[in-house]
């Protein structure tokens, strides 16, 4: 009867490590989640810079280069 009661405490210890171990698997793809959608978003707000800064860049450098002196 012993047996059988460490037996099934043990099946019983293994399920709540298993739903331990899920449950903190979830967590971590989470954080994980958040981290790569905040670095996308940091990314896609450098790009826009960039871009506005290049037209505009571009746009200063034709225009003062069609008054230079000849």
């Amino acid at each position: 009867m012993t047996r059988l009661l460490v037996a099934l405490l043990g099946v019983v210890l293994l399920a709540i490590l298993a739903l331990a171990a899920v449950w903190l698997l979830g967590q971590v793809l989470g954080g994980l989640g958040a981290f790569v959608v905040a670095a996308a978003s940091v990314l896609a707000g450098l790009l826009k810079f960039l871009l506005l800064a290049g037209v505009l860049c571009g746009a200063v450098y034709f225009v003062t280069s069609s008054w230079r002196r000849p």
